[in-house]
């Protein structure tokens, strides 16, 4: 059984994986699209998909999870 700070963690590392994985699949989106619209809205989602696990990051690493 699982403690409530080791599911807080795995849901922590579980977050942290999506935002990684959502900022790759942005960026390689926006490489293979040719609408300049398009491609500028998701270069903003992926910034903000890296900006989210940059944060995420800082706060594990804070409390020891990293």
């Amino acid at each position: 059984m699982l403690t409530d700070q080791e599911k807080m963690n795995n849901a922590l590392k579980e977050m942290l994986f999506h935002e990684e994985s959502m900022g790759k699949k942005y960026a390689d989106l926006a490489q293979h699209i040719t609408d300049p619209k398009l491609q500028q809205m998701l270069r903003g989602m992926e910034m903000g998909a890296r900006n989210h696990y940059g944060t995420l990051s800082q706060k594990m690493t804070s409390l020891g999870i990293v």
